[in-house]
């Protein structure tokens, strides 16, 4: 039986099957590549700014749930359904306990300003979250990585809707797909891991009336993961060993189960490099799959927020992250700002704080609402 919100979209994503360009909002016009060393730089293989979608709204991304065409610039803020978790909202018995949100950050070279600018968006984002969620809501705050496997090189060439990763050693992306089951690399924040800054702590935990200060500067450390990290770059895949017990070491009491917000959130400014499939699944699927059993005392992934700032890329529309995030019915998704003549970090921070204060709090202080605290 499928899960409540997760869209079976065989048009947005099929192995094997790439997307008619036509259809597929990320896809260049012509063959594209992009490469780089660790430190180094390995910018989209092609990139656009965003466009005003049909309802005069800019920068923001949603995944399509009817058309199946990708990921699309077309659902302004606020534009949410939440779903119905048998609460509704002002009911004393409703209202979430806590919210766990996990931070997925691309940390290959190339990323140093967004790592910056996110940290600095933080603080108006941990502000709003302390006057949206109920009193003495728990929040945890944790970051992972992209990495699964150390790659020094990343090629990503996209030619007709096709699109191939090559790592070293003229590998495939999929060379580079090593599980902690398989092999745990020991490299800090990689293969679903929480990153440890260098205080010890992997998660940060705070409450919503309490004092953010904290909080704040231990993300603002968090969040600038580095640039040494693998240049094939996997944002999907990650997730689904962020829950897994043979994590448990960095990983154990980040997330919580009845009555908790799980939040993922996705910052990366390439195409998705994870593996089409995993364990003969899709892998954005088999990725949903292991969020919704990880929340399965809450209510699945009725309990779960996705969103992102992601770069507009070729190959963006045909990879694992649009499937996951189509198995929700409005992920908060915006425009990765430009970092290179773009305008300052603080300024970059403001532009982030649009999605990140603004639609992303509204949908998990709504989604709160909707969730029968733990006990």
């Amino acid at each position: 039986m499928p899960h409540p919100r997760l869209l079976v979209m065989f048009a947005l994503v099929t192995a094997g099957c790439p997307q008619p360009e036509e259809d597929n909002p990320f896809a260049g016009t012509a063959a594209s590549a992009s490469s780089g060393p660790a430190g180094g730089t390995d910018g989209p293989a092609a990139t656009s700014s965003g466009s005003a979608g049909a309802d005069g709204s800019t920068g923001a991304l949603s995944a399509s749930t009817e058309t199946g065409d990708g990921i699309k610039l077309d659902v302004g803020a606020g534009a949410f359904d939440v779903p119905e978790l048998g609460c509704e909202a002002g009911d004393a018995e409703c209202g979430c306990s806590a919210v766990d949100i996990l931070f997925v950050i691309d940390n290959s070279g190339s990323m140093g300003d967004y790592q910056e600018s996110l940290g600095l968006a933080f603080p108006a984002f941990a502000s709003t979250l302390s006057k949206i969620l109920p009193p003495g809501t728990n929040v945890h705050v944790g970051v992972t990585s992209t990495e699964m496997q150390y790659s020094s090189q990343g090629n990503s060439t996209s030619n007709n809707g096709v699109c191939t990763f090559v790592g070293d050693g003229d590998q495939s992306n999929e060379a580079f797909y090593v599980t902690p089951e398989e092999m745990d690399t020991g490299r800090n924040g990689a293969q679903g891991r929480l990153y440890d800054p260098g205080d010890g702590q992997t998660y940060f935990s705070f409450d919503s009336d309490g004092d953010i200060a904290g909080a704040q500067a231990w993300f603002s450390s968090a969040a600038n993961i580095g640039e040494g990290g693998s240049n094939i770059e996997m944002l999907t895949a990650p997730v689904g060993w962020a829950f897994d017990p043979v994590n448990a070491a960095t990983n154990d009491g980040f997330l919580r189960d009845e009555g908790a917000v799980l939040v993922i959130f996705f910052m990366q400014d390439e195409a998705d490099q994870s593996p089409e499939m995993v364990e003969g699944t899709s892998t954005g699927t088999w990725v949903l799959d292991r969020v919704a059993e990880a929340k399965a005392g809450c209510g699945g992934l009725n309990c779960v927020v996705a969103g992102g700032l992601l770069e507009e890329a070729a190959c963006m529309g045909d990879r694992p992250i649009t499937e996951f995030l189509a198995g929700f019915d409005a992920p908060a998704l915006g425009q990765l700002p430009g970092p290179f003549g773009g305008g300052t970090p603080q300024e970059l921070a403001d532009e982030m704080n649009e999605l990140l204060s603004n639609s992303l709090a509204d949908l998990i202080g709504q989604t709160c609402e909707e969730i029968t605290p733990e006990g």
